[in-house]
């Protein structure tokens, strides 16, 4: 159960206390929901997936939380603070990670000299306070659902042509299936009426317990970009999301040459917080 009040002009929600004890899971769904892309790098669902996995860590002040931390052995998954200006701490974390992910303003003071992977990722969100209008799909294209039961190979395809080095199998698609944020209306083809083949892809997942829509694939294949489709497939899934959500969620390269960042923030997504990928 949790409280909410104002603490600086933010809505600040108290979480669920037991004698001494806080609940970390309680903890991380209200503190996300304060401000989601600066508390993880993806959609809640995820990280809560794997905290029966984790060692975690929150500290409280007056019933506000101000500091959580969830790592195994192996990889640091969460690490935040509430006061910013106070330097962070990773003199207790294990030297030997094979993964950290560190939001930018805990970059100066985390030691990442032990990783041969550095990759940033912008986060940034959709407030979806009013329903969103359906936007038109360039003339010549349509925008039909996908039959992942039927059509996952050629999901996997397209993804495979639209990277040089990623390429889910038949097998990985379908276990996105079992993703308790599967919504199978927010996976859609763009199609080429002309050719009849799909040309464009979205895939979107919705988290009911917190009204967070995230956008999780959004490809066109090479030689139909820069004509509208990636913008037609990002505005379609968040007027299918609609007023189901509270806001919607996207993260992706920063250095990525397609510059996925830009089609988000012109279909209305806001943020500046970056998230850094260490691994071995």
């Amino acid at each position: 159960m949790a409280a909410k009040y104002r603490v600086g002009g933010f809505d600040v929600h108290t979480v669920l206390i037991l004698g001494n004890k806080m609940n970390f899971r309680d903890a991380l769904i209200s503190t996300y929901c304060e401000n989601p892309c600066q508390v993880l790098p993806n959609a809640l669902w995820k990280t809560l997936a794997q905290l029966e996995n984790l060692q975690t860590s929150v500290s409280i002040e007056k019933n506000v939380v101000i500091h959580m931390k969830a790592w195994n052995e192996k990889n640091l998954l969460v690490y935040w603070t509430r006061y910013r200006e106070q330097p962070p701490d990773f003199s207790q974390q294990q030297t030997d990670l094979n993964l950290a992910l560190i939001h930018q303003d805990y970059l100066h003071a985390f030691p990442s000299t032990g990783f041969t992977i550095h990759k940033p990722y912008f986060r940034l969100i959709h407030r979806q306070k009013d329903p969103e209008v359906k936007a038109p799909i360039p003339i010549g294209f349509s925008i039909i659902e996908v039959n992942i039961w039927q059509e996952a190979k050629e999901v996997s395809h397209l993804i495979g042509q639209c990277y040089q080095d990623l390429h889910p199998t038949v097998k990985s698609i379908m276990s996105w299936v079992k993703h308790p944020a599967f919504d199978p209306s927010l996976w859609v083809w763009v199609i080429d009426n002309a050719k009849g083949i799909p040309v464009g892809l979205g895939i979107a997942e919705i988290d009911n317990n917190v009204q967070e829509g995230s956008l999780e694939w959004i490809q066109v294949l090479p030689k139909y970009r820069a004509i509208g489709i990636g913008k037609s497939i990002v505005q379609e899934l968040l007027y299918r999301l609609g007023n189901q959500v509270k806001f919607t969620t996207v993260s992706g390269e920063m250095d990525s040459t397609t510059n996925p960042e830009a089609l988000y923030r012109s279909c209305g997504f806001k943020g500046s917080d970056i998230w850094w990928m260490f691994s071995t």
